[in-house]
């Protein structure tokens, strides 16, 4: 009996080893269309915005220093709004107008502006702390005006939006005599002008010592700072407030200003990130931000002393994922969270388009197997016709029959052994034909030795 070919007996495999690569194609596709997706969301910004406060103040100079920053490392385009403070400023983190803003903390519950925000989602996320900022009444020189006085006077401070007209509602509270009082809002720039000329009686500024409108008010002698009274009852009351002093002589040693040591509050400024900022360019403002030589370029002294504890202490906001990634590089994931966040429909509809594709592949398959001649067909009639031969003989005549017999025999195993090498282990746990044929091939083998054993009796009979 001639051996089969293992090739004619698998026409859907030839078919499928000389068809294009599919497998190969999708897997192509797939990765393609993977790493396309991780650019498109982790893809930078066209231009860098910062809300930086207003003009004049430690804010602008800040986010002015932020920026040049992010030009030279990431070399974007860098746009520094003039605001008019903390609450504008997480007002367009909360609108997604700009990308980064500073803050002053407790600003929103202080001025509690409920149709400012729009959701229950926090307005914004928090990046790092940068610095102090000081509650810094002023006066004019000549004036006699304190904090605690009676009289009806004028107070006056930065736009409603800012961080120094909540620390002068703050401030208000706390002397309990705001019915006197009239707060009218001052432009940084306008401010020496409106104290020298008498039109207000005290300024309230809320920033770090390094503001230029702080030095020009007290070193060129149009004003003095005034006595927070009070101060450490201020200081307890308020979560976000800290008992400071400012040493005198710090704006100026001869003569001495402030000339004494100067108690007051403070609390730290923050930098915030909107929550739609890509996670990349929150880590790259964080690693400006812990540069020791852009503390040291902007007075970051509080920072450069406290490091990561003081950066991420009592923040308002949750803290982002691109700052704790900074902060805390043990628990950065693998996968860029921007990336996982963003493809997520996009994962749920790959999944079930490989499971749809899997399925119509294994239809398919199983469809053109069916529609062709089985693997075990041609054996299984090879195998009929054997045991239809060896119906004709009855294993009792001469030794040629007898012969006949075993080469019949001989010829089932062949058979057996060829359609079972073209069967992996899988394929004989999973298709029944293979069980039925095998199981054809014994009977039919038990058959031919049943009459080979009488035809070896008969032989047997005969010679005795």
């Amino acid at each position: 009996m001639s051996r089969t070919n293992p090739d004619d007996a698998q026409p859907w495999r030839t078919t499928w080893k000389r068809s294009p690569p599919g497998y190969a194609i999708i897997i192509i596709v797939l990765t393609a269309s993977i790493f396309f997706a991780y650019w498109w969301t982790t893809e930078l910004p066209a231009v860098v915005r910062i809300a930086g406060g207003p003009a004049n103040g430690r804010y602008a100079a800040l986010a002015n220093g932020l920026a040049q920053e992010l030009r030279t490392r990431l070399a974007v385009e860098v746009v520094v709004t003039e605001t008019a403070g903390s609450l504008e400023n997480l007002n367009q983190l909360e609108t997604n107008q700009v990308h980064f803003g500073l803050y002053q903390p407790e600003t929103r519950e202080i001025l509690a502006e409920p149709n400012i925000f729009r959701g229950e989602e926090e307005p914004a996320a928090f990046v790092s702390n940068l610095y102090p900022e000081f509650l810094l009444p002023v006066a004019a020189n000549d004036s006699s005006a304190a904090l605690n006085r009676i009289d009806k006077r004028i107070w006056c401070c930065n736009d409603h939006l800012s961080g120094d007209f909540a620390m002068t509602q703050l401030l208000l509270r706390h002397i309990s005599d705001d019915r006197t009082i009239n707060v009218e809002h001052v432009p940084y720039a306008d401010l020496p002008e409106q104290i020298a000329d008498g039109n207000v009686d005290i300024g309230i500024i809320c920033c770090g010592l390094r503001a230029p409108v702080v030095k020009e008010l007290l070193t060129a002698s149009r004003a003095r700072l005034v006595d927070v009274p009070f101060v450490d009852a201020l200081a307890r009351r308020n979560s976000s407030l800290s008992r400071d002093v400012v040493p005198a002589g710090y704006f100026q040693i001869a003569p001495a200003i402030p000339p004494e040591d100067f108690h007051t509050v403070s609390l730290d400024a923050q930098l915030l990130a909107g929550n739609g900022t890509p996670v990349g360019l929150v880590e790259e403002v964080t690693r400006i931000v812990t540069d020791a030589r852009f503390q040291r370029r902007h007075g970051l002294n509080r920072l450069i002393e406290g490091g990561a504890t003081y950066a991420t202490q009592r923040p308002e906001f949750e803290l982002h994922a691109g700052a704790s990634h900074i902060f805390y590089p043990d628990l950065k994931p693998f996968i860029n969270p921007d990336f996982v966040e963003g493809t997520e429909g996009i994962r749920s509809f790959v999944v079930s388009l490989l499971a749809a594709v899997w399925l119509l592949h294994r239809w398919w398959t199983k469809r053109l197997i069916r529609s062709q001649e089985h693997r075990l067909d041609r054996y299984i009639r090879q195998l009929l016709e054997l045991e239809r031969q060896q119906m004709e003989v009855d294993g009792e005549g001469n030794t040629e029959e007898s012969q006949r017999l075993q080469t019949m025999l001989d010829n089932v195993t062949v058979l057996r052994q060829e359609a079972l090498s073209e069967f992996t282990s899988h394929e004989l746990n999973e298709d029944r034909a293979v069980d039925c044929f095998l199981e054809m091939c014994h009977a039919l083998s038990d058959k031919i030795n049943a009459k080979l054993t009488r035809h070896s009796l008969n032989a047997l009979r005969q010679g005795l």
